[in-house]
Protein backbone atom coordinates (compact mmCIF):
# COMPACT_ATOMS: atom_id res chain seq x y z
CA UNK A 1 0.00 0.00 0.00
CA UNK A 2 2.47 2.42 0.98
CA UNK A 3 4.34 1.42 -2.54
CA UNK A 4 1.35 2.42 -4.34
CA UNK A 5 1.01 5.93 -2.47
CA UNK A 6 4.73 6.82 -3.10
CA UNK A 7 4.29 5.89 -7.11
CA UNK A 8 1.16 7.89 -7.20
CA UNK A 9 3.31 10.85 -5.36
CA UNK A 10 5.90 10.14 -7.67
CA UNK A 11 3.51 10.35 -10.70
CA UNK A 12 2.13 13.49 -9.52
CA UNK A 13 5.35 15.23 -9.30
CA UNK A 14 6.25 14.21 -12.68
CA UNK A 15 2.95 15.68 -14.25
CA UNK A 16 3.74 18.67 -12.26
CA UNK A 17 6.95 19.36 -13.60
CA UNK A 18 5.97 18.93 -17.27
CA UNK A 19 3.66 21.52 -16.90
CA UNK A 20 5.56 23.83 -15.61
CA UNK A 21 8.01 23.43 -18.48
CA UNK A 22 5.85 24.02 -20.58
CA UNK A 23 4.73 27.17 -21.78
CA UNK A 24 1.37 28.09 -23.59
CA UNK A 25 2.82 31.30 -25.01
CA UNK A 26 4.64 30.60 -28.80
CA UNK A 27 4.63 34.67 -29.92
CA UNK A 28 7.18 36.54 -29.99
CA UNK A 29 8.33 39.53 -27.84
CA UNK A 30 11.21 42.31 -27.45
CA UNK A 31 11.62 44.37 -23.52
CA UNK A 32 12.97 48.14 -23.79
CA UNK A 33 14.91 48.16 -20.63
CA UNK A 34 17.40 46.31 -18.49
CA UNK A 35 16.98 48.79 -14.70
CA UNK A 36 17.18 47.21 -11.55
CA UNK A 37 12.93 47.32 -11.29
CA UNK A 38 13.00 44.92 -14.59
CA UNK A 39 15.68 42.46 -13.74
CA UNK A 40 14.07 42.03 -10.47
CA UNK A 41 10.43 41.72 -11.04
CA UNK A 42 9.56 41.86 -14.62
CA UNK A 43 12.05 39.52 -16.18
CA UNK A 44 11.71 36.43 -13.43
CA UNK A 45 7.97 36.64 -14.23
CA UNK A 46 8.67 36.52 -18.06
CA UNK A 47 11.28 33.94 -17.53
CA UNK A 48 8.54 31.22 -15.18
CA UNK A 49 5.75 32.53 -17.71
CA UNK A 50 7.86 30.82 -20.76
CA UNK A 51 7.64 34.51 -22.28
CA UNK A 52 9.59 34.12 -25.53
CA UNK A 53 12.55 37.32 -26.03
CA UNK A 54 13.91 37.68 -29.45
CA UNK A 55 15.63 41.54 -28.47
CA UNK A 56 16.10 43.27 -25.55
CA UNK A 57 16.96 47.33 -25.96
CA UNK A 58 18.82 49.49 -23.99
CA UNK A 59 20.47 52.68 -24.43
CA UNK A 60 23.97 51.81 -23.24
CA UNK A 61 25.83 49.40 -26.37
CA UNK A 62 28.58 48.41 -23.42
CA UNK A 63 25.88 46.30 -21.80
CA UNK A 64 24.91 44.47 -25.12
CA UNK A 65 27.43 41.57 -24.50
CA UNK A 66 26.25 40.98 -20.93
CA UNK A 67 22.73 40.91 -21.90
CA UNK A 68 23.26 38.64 -24.80
CA UNK A 69 25.11 36.36 -22.16
CA UNK A 70 22.70 36.72 -19.32
CA UNK A 71 19.05 35.74 -21.17
CA UNK A 72 20.79 34.47 -24.80
CA UNK A 73 18.87 36.83 -27.07
CA UNK A 74 19.46 39.46 -29.41
CA UNK A 75 20.17 42.87 -27.56
CA UNK A 76 20.32 46.12 -29.70
CA UNK A 77 20.05 49.85 -29.09
CA UNK A 78 18.12 50.91 -31.85
CA UNK A 79 14.21 50.33 -30.64
CA UNK A 80 13.42 50.90 -35.03
CA UNK A 81 14.77 47.17 -35.15
CA UNK A 82 11.84 45.79 -32.69
CA UNK A 83 9.26 47.95 -34.33
CA UNK A 84 10.29 46.97 -38.01
CA UNK A 85 10.13 43.19 -37.14
CA UNK A 86 6.89 41.69 -37.88
CA UNK A 87 7.91 38.28 -35.97
CA UNK A 88 7.66 40.58 -33.16
CA UNK A 89 3.95 40.67 -31.60
CA UNK A 90 4.22 42.15 -28.23
CA UNK A 91 7.21 44.94 -26.30
CA UNK A 92 7.60 45.65 -22.74
CA UNK A 93 8.68 48.71 -21.87
CA UNK A 94 10.63 49.83 -18.37
CA UNK A 95 12.95 52.43 -18.98
CA UNK A 96 13.16 55.84 -17.06
CA UNK A 97 9.65 57.26 -16.37
CA UNK A 98 10.94 60.73 -18.69
CA UNK A 99 11.33 58.41 -21.28
CA UNK A 100 8.31 56.47 -21.38
CA UNK A 101 5.52 58.67 -23.41
CA UNK A 102 8.27 59.27 -26.21
CA UNK A 103 8.43 55.13 -26.63
CA UNK A 104 4.96 54.42 -25.60
CA UNK A 105 3.84 57.23 -28.29
CA UNK A 106 6.45 55.00 -31.18
CA UNK A 107 5.55 51.63 -29.72
CA UNK A 108 1.61 52.34 -30.02
CA UNK A 109 2.26 54.11 -33.89
CA UNK A 110 3.78 50.90 -34.82
CA UNK A 111 0.91 48.90 -34.03
CA UNK A 112 2.57 46.36 -31.80
CA UNK A 113 0.76 45.29 -28.31
CA UNK A 114 2.19 47.53 -25.57
CA UNK A 115 2.86 46.31 -21.59
CA UNK A 116 4.08 49.37 -19.75
CA UNK A 117 5.42 49.55 -16.32
CA UNK A 118 4.03 52.77 -14.33
CA UNK A 119 4.05 55.56 -15.09
CA UNK A 120 3.01 55.13 -18.50
CA UNK A 121 3.94 59.17 -19.13
CA UNK A 122 4.67 61.74 -16.42
CA UNK A 123 1.39 64.06 -16.38
CA UNK A 124 -2.39 64.06 -17.45
CA UNK A 125 -1.40 66.23 -20.39
CA UNK A 126 1.24 63.39 -21.72
CA UNK A 127 -1.66 60.95 -20.93
CA UNK A 128 -4.53 61.94 -22.99
CA UNK A 129 -2.93 61.85 -26.52
CA UNK A 130 -1.29 58.59 -25.70
CA UNK A 131 -4.94 57.25 -25.04
CA UNK A 132 -6.40 59.06 -28.07
CA UNK A 133 -3.39 57.56 -30.19
CA UNK A 134 -4.18 53.59 -28.89
CA UNK A 135 -7.67 53.15 -30.41
CA UNK A 136 -7.67 49.47 -30.96
CA UNK A 137 -6.20 49.48 -26.84
CA UNK A 138 -3.42 47.35 -27.50
CA UNK A 139 -1.48 49.06 -24.24
CA UNK A 140 -1.38 48.03 -21.17
CA UNK A 141 -0.48 49.60 -18.03
CA UNK A 142 2.09 48.00 -15.38
CA UNK A 143 -0.08 48.54 -12.31
CA UNK A 144 0.93 45.49 -10.73
CA UNK A 145 -1.74 45.71 -7.89
CA UNK A 146 -4.76 45.57 -9.00
CA UNK A 147 -3.73 42.48 -9.80
CA UNK A 148 -2.64 40.94 -6.72
CA UNK A 149 -4.89 38.05 -5.32
CA UNK A 150 -5.28 40.10 -1.98
CA UNK A 151 -6.53 43.40 -3.71
CA UNK A 152 -8.51 40.93 -5.85
CA UNK A 153 -10.19 38.84 -2.99
CA UNK A 154 -11.01 42.57 -0.96
CA UNK A 155 -12.15 43.99 -3.77
CA UNK A 156 -14.77 41.14 -4.41
CA UNK A 157 -15.85 40.86 -0.49
CA UNK A 158 -16.48 45.02 -0.87
CA UNK A 159 -18.98 43.98 -3.43
CA UNK A 160 -20.80 42.52 -1.17
CA UNK A 161 -20.74 44.51 2.01
CA UNK A 162 -20.57 48.20 0.57
CA UNK A 163 -17.45 49.78 3.05
CA UNK A 164 -18.63 53.06 4.56
CA UNK A 165 -15.07 55.06 5.07
CA UNK A 166 -11.32 53.61 4.78
CA UNK A 167 -7.84 54.39 6.35
CA UNK A 168 -4.73 54.13 3.90
CA UNK A 169 -1.34 54.60 4.65
CA UNK A 170 1.51 54.65 2.52
CA UNK A 171 4.97 55.52 3.84
CA UNK A 172 8.68 55.40 2.34
CA UNK A 173 11.41 57.03 3.04
CA UNK A 174 13.05 59.90 0.88
CA UNK A 175 13.06 59.88 -2.98
CA UNK A 176 15.05 62.48 -4.55
CA UNK A 177 15.86 60.89 -8.27
CA UNK A 178 12.28 61.10 -9.14
CA UNK A 179 8.74 62.05 -9.07
CA UNK A 180 7.20 60.97 -5.38
CA UNK A 181 3.88 61.52 -7.39
CA UNK A 182 4.03 59.46 -10.80
CA UNK A 183 6.57 56.93 -9.38
CA UNK A 184 5.56 56.19 -5.62
CA UNK A 185 2.19 57.53 -4.74
CA UNK A 186 0.60 56.52 -8.41
CA UNK A 187 0.24 53.23 -6.63
CA UNK A 188 -2.08 53.79 -3.74
CA UNK A 189 -3.65 56.43 -5.34
CA UNK A 190 -4.81 54.08 -8.38
CA UNK A 191 -5.55 51.58 -5.50
CA UNK A 192 -8.29 53.56 -3.97
CA UNK A 193 -9.50 54.72 -7.79
CA UNK A 194 -9.69 50.90 -8.10
CA UNK A 195 -11.19 49.51 -5.37
CA UNK A 196 -13.63 52.50 -4.45
CA UNK A 197 -14.28 54.02 -7.55
CA UNK A 198 -13.57 57.52 -8.91
CA UNK A 199 -13.45 60.63 -5.98
CA UNK A 200 -13.50 63.98 -5.38
CA UNK A 201 -10.74 65.87 -3.54
CA UNK A 202 -12.32 67.54 -0.38
CA UNK A 203 -9.25 68.36 1.62
CA UNK A 204 -5.71 68.27 1.41
CA UNK A 205 -2.17 69.08 3.36
CA UNK A 206 0.96 68.87 2.52
CA UNK A 207 4.07 69.26 5.05
CA UNK A 208 7.59 69.55 3.03
CA UNK A 209 10.77 69.14 5.14
CA UNK A 210 14.47 68.05 5.08
CA UNK A 211 13.85 66.76 1.60
CA UNK A 212 10.70 64.73 2.23
CA UNK A 213 7.19 64.92 1.66
CA UNK A 214 3.96 63.97 3.70
CA UNK A 215 0.63 65.01 1.85
CA UNK A 216 -2.60 64.21 3.39
CA UNK A 217 -5.77 63.83 1.81
CA UNK A 218 -9.72 63.79 2.17
CA UNK A 219 -11.71 61.63 -0.67
CA UNK A 220 -14.60 61.55 -1.23
CA UNK A 221 -16.21 58.69 -3.33
CA UNK A 222 -19.92 57.70 -4.12
CA UNK A 223 -20.85 55.89 -1.00
CA UNK A 224 -17.51 55.83 0.82
CA UNK A 225 -14.90 58.34 2.50
CA UNK A 226 -11.18 57.80 2.55
CA UNK A 227 -8.30 59.56 4.37
CA UNK A 228 -5.22 58.91 2.60
CA UNK A 229 -1.39 60.07 3.81
CA UNK A 230 1.01 59.32 1.61
CA UNK A 231 4.49 59.73 2.93
CA UNK A 232 8.53 59.88 1.84
CA UNK A 233 9.19 61.28 5.44
CA UNK A 234 9.95 57.84 6.67
CA UNK A 235 11.78 54.58 6.53
CA UNK A 236 13.10 52.29 3.12
CA UNK A 237 14.59 49.62 5.86
CA UNK A 238 10.91 49.93 7.30
CA UNK A 239 8.35 51.05 4.31
CA UNK A 240 4.70 50.23 4.83
CA UNK A 241 1.70 50.24 2.60
CA UNK A 242 -1.84 49.09 5.20
CA UNK A 243 -5.58 49.53 4.10
CA UNK A 244 -8.29 49.56 6.58
CA UNK A 245 -11.86 49.48 5.30
CA UNK A 246 -14.58 49.75 7.77
CA UNK A 247 -18.26 48.55 6.19
CA UNK A 248 -21.38 47.66 8.23
CA UNK A 249 -20.31 44.38 9.55
CA UNK A 250 -16.60 44.51 9.56
CA UNK A 251 -13.15 45.66 9.26
CA UNK A 252 -10.81 44.69 6.15
CA UNK A 253 -7.24 45.41 6.80
CA UNK A 254 -5.14 44.61 4.20
CA UNK A 255 -1.37 44.51 5.20
CA UNK A 256 1.50 44.96 2.55
CA UNK A 257 -0.21 42.64 -0.14
CA UNK A 258 1.00 39.87 2.72
CA UNK A 259 -1.98 39.66 4.54
CA UNK A 260 -5.69 40.26 4.33
CA UNK A 261 -8.15 39.75 7.32
CA UNK A 262 -11.47 40.41 8.33
CA UNK A 263 -12.58 41.54 11.50
CA UNK A 264 -16.73 41.30 12.49
CA UNK A 265 -18.44 44.11 14.14
CA UNK A 266 -20.09 43.02 17.15
CA UNK A 267 -24.32 42.65 17.03
CA UNK A 268 -26.67 45.00 18.81
CA UNK A 269 -30.17 44.47 21.12
CA UNK A 270 -32.41 47.10 21.47
CA UNK A 271 -29.32 49.11 19.94
CA UNK A 272 -27.46 48.25 22.65
CA UNK A 273 -23.78 46.61 21.17
CA UNK A 274 -23.88 42.66 22.50
CA UNK A 275 -19.93 43.72 23.79
CA UNK A 276 -20.89 45.98 26.24
CA UNK A 277 -23.11 43.12 27.98
CA UNK A 278 -20.19 40.23 27.72
CA UNK A 279 -21.38 38.77 25.29
CA UNK A 280 -18.93 39.24 22.42
CA UNK A 281 -15.55 38.02 21.53
CA UNK A 282 -13.09 39.68 19.51
CA UNK A 283 -12.27 37.09 16.21
CA UNK A 284 -10.06 37.70 13.27
CA UNK A 285 -10.75 35.63 10.14
CA UNK A 286 -7.87 35.66 7.93
CA UNK A 287 -8.72 35.76 3.70
CA UNK A 288 -5.56 35.43 2.57
CA UNK A 289 -2.18 35.61 3.74
CA UNK A 290 1.45 34.32 2.43
CA UNK A 291 3.03 31.79 3.15
CA UNK A 292 6.70 32.11 3.70
CA UNK A 293 7.14 28.10 4.82
CA UNK A 294 6.97 26.74 1.34
CA UNK A 295 8.33 27.99 -1.40
CA UNK A 296 5.74 28.13 -3.94
CA UNK A 297 4.73 30.57 -6.99
CA UNK A 298 1.48 31.59 -5.13
CA UNK A 299 3.92 32.18 -2.03
CA UNK A 300 6.43 34.45 -3.75
CA UNK A 301 6.21 38.59 -3.40
CA UNK A 302 6.15 38.32 -7.38
CA UNK A 303 2.86 37.11 -7.00
CA UNK A 304 1.13 38.62 -4.27
CA UNK A 305 2.53 42.14 -4.86
CA UNK A 306 0.62 41.21 -8.62
CA UNK A 307 3.59 41.29 -10.97
CA UNK A 308 2.98 37.96 -12.44
CA UNK A 309 -0.77 37.65 -12.94
CA UNK A 310 -0.36 41.53 -14.82
CA UNK A 311 2.18 40.29 -17.17
CA UNK A 312 -0.24 36.54 -17.90
CA UNK A 313 -3.01 39.11 -18.18
CA UNK A 314 -1.07 41.12 -21.03
CA UNK A 315 0.45 37.53 -22.76
CA UNK A 316 -3.29 36.41 -22.76
CA UNK A 317 -3.90 39.33 -24.17
CA UNK A 318 -1.36 39.27 -27.41
CA UNK A 319 -2.41 35.42 -27.76
CA UNK A 320 -5.69 34.71 -26.71
CA UNK A 321 -8.53 36.85 -25.66
CA UNK A 322 -7.37 39.95 -26.81
CA UNK A 323 -8.96 41.50 -23.55
CA UNK A 324 -7.27 44.46 -22.12
CA UNK A 325 -7.93 44.08 -18.16
CA UNK A 326 -6.02 47.65 -17.71
CA UNK A 327 -5.93 50.22 -20.57
CA UNK A 328 -4.20 53.58 -20.60
CA UNK A 329 -8.19 54.24 -20.19
CA UNK A 330 -8.73 53.08 -17.27
CA UNK A 331 -5.71 55.13 -15.04
CA UNK A 332 -7.00 59.06 -16.30
CA UNK A 333 -8.84 58.64 -13.26
CA UNK A 334 -5.76 58.27 -11.69
CA UNK A 335 -3.84 60.91 -13.00
CA UNK A 336 -6.81 63.44 -13.22
CA UNK A 337 -6.26 62.80 -9.11
CA UNK A 338 -2.46 62.76 -8.51
CA UNK A 339 -2.98 66.47 -10.68
CA UNK A 340 -5.64 67.41 -8.26
CA UNK A 341 -2.80 66.91 -5.58
CA UNK A 342 -0.30 68.41 -7.03
CA UNK A 343 -2.34 71.62 -7.81
CA UNK A 344 -4.12 72.22 -4.73
CA UNK A 345 -1.12 72.00 -2.49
Amino acid sequence: MKGLICSGIQRWRSQRNRKMLQSTYSAMYAFVGVGSHALQNLYPVLQYIGIRLKYICCKSPDKLTLIERRFGVTAITSLDIILNDTEVKGVFVCTSPQSHYDICTRVIESGKYLFVEKPPCLTLDQLEPLITADKRQVAMVGMQKRFSPLVQSLKKQLSKNEPLSYTLSYHTGAYLEGDHFTDLFIHPVDLALYLFGNAELKSVQRIDRDGTTTIHGLLSHKATKGFIELSTAYSWTNPKELLYVNTPTGEYRLKQMERLCHYPHPKKIAGIPIEKLGLFTNTERTLIERNNFNPLAVNNQLYTQGFLSEIKAFADMVEYSGKNLLPLSDIHATYKLLSSLKQQL
